[in-house]
Formats: C-alpha cells, sequence, structure tokens
C-alpha cells in the first residue's frame, strides 16, 4: 500500500474504503510523531483521533504545491500535539535556571541509548523548551515556523531552543546518578 494521488482523490470524495487505506498507511508515523511531542503519551489515541478527523475534513483544502500531504498531516499532528499539552497538561510551573557553565553533552552516551531512552529524557524537559528543541532539532522546523506554530517570536523561538541544549548540557553533567535511577541499562558513564 502507498500514498498516491489516486488515493488521496479517493478520500476527497470520502471513499471509505480509501480513508482506511490512508488512515493504515499513516498511523504508524503519526503516532510516533505524537508520542514525540506529548507530554503524556497516555493521550496518544486522543489527539491521533482529533488529528485524523482534521486530516479527513480537510483535504480538500490540502495544496500539494506548499508541502508533501505526509508532511501536511505531521504538522497537523503536531498542532494537536502542542494544543493538547497546553489544554490537558496545562502549564509547567517549574522554570529552569539558566547556568553560565556551558559544558558539552556526551555524544558517546547519546549514541549508546535508544530512542525511546532518549524520548523519556526530552520529556522530562520543560515544555517550552522540549517543543522547540522538538521542532528544530527532531523535526527541521526554522525558528520563523517555530515561531508561526506556537505563536511567539523567533527569538523566543532561539531563546528557547538555548535553554534546552543548555538543560540537557546540565543533566549530562549534573545528573549523572540519575541515569541508573530512570532505568537507562545500556548507558554507563565512566
Amino acid at each position: 500500500m502507498r500514498l498516491s494521488d489516486k488515493l488521496l482523490e479517493l478520500c476527497i470524495s470520502q471513499n471509505r474504503e480509501a480513508q482506511k487505506q490512508l488512515y493504515e498507511l499513516l498511523l504508524p508515523y503519526l503516532r510516533a510523531v505524537a508520542n514525540r511531542y506529548l507530554r503524556d503519551s497516555s493521550y496518544t489515541k486522543d489527539v491521533l483521533q482529533e488529528s485524523f478527523v482534521k486530516i479527513f475534513r480537510s483535504m480538500s483544502q490540502y495544496d500539494p504545491e506548499k508541502a508533501p500531504f505526509k508532511q501536511w498531516a505531521v504538522r497537523i499532528t503536531i498542532n494537536n500535539s502542542l494544543n493538547y499539552n497546553k489544554r490537558v497538561i496545562g502549564t509547567p510551573i517549574e522554570e529552569l535556571v539558566v547556568s553560565k557553565h556551558q559544558g558539552s553533552v556526551v555524544p558517546a552516551v547519546i549514541e549508546k541509548w535508544s530512542t525511546e531512552n532518549m524520548l523519556l529524557l526530552l520529556k522530562q524537559m520543560p515544555r517550552d523548551y522540549f517543543e522547540v528543541f522538538n521542532l528544530s532539532v527532531i523535526d527541521g522546523y526554522s525558528h520563523a515556523e517555530i515561531a508561526e506554530l506556537l505563536n511567539i517570536s523567533e527569538d523566543l523561538s532561539r531563546k528557547r531552543l538555548s535553554r534546552g541544549k543548555t538543560w540537557l548540557r546540565n543533566f549530562f553533567q549534573l545528573e549523572k546518578d540519575s541515569l541508573i535511577r530512570l532505568d537507562f541499562p545500556s548507558v554507563h558513564l565512566n
């Protein structure tokens, strides 16, 4: 099964079998996207349901000149995930105090981690930093695109990315013992 123009046309014309095929084709990928952005993965099914409803309702507005369909669907899922974080989880209480010391993240440690373990770590980051870090580093959005998605300024996007990177550096420098407490058996620090 492949994403084709014909499949998209059938979905736009409300063909249920085509919609089912598109759903099955996109579900694993969009689930991974939602899990990456949601602070609490127990909401994944809700976000995916909202995302697919929006995708199917908005398909006639999809413009292939602006972006590939999969990228368009991902953007809807990211937006829904970010909105769900705000609506259900709320604003984070804690704020990170950024230190002047800029140590480096230990690359050898990161290489040994599974994607799942890294995602668990990133989800501990303050929400505002996590969202920008995820959009910039993981998904490759520019600061202009992030500013538009999150309704913030480009400068604030840059600041949050910088603070997110600092949070990671501090985690590796100051919290080496927490790696064991977080049960990441594949990580060994000297």
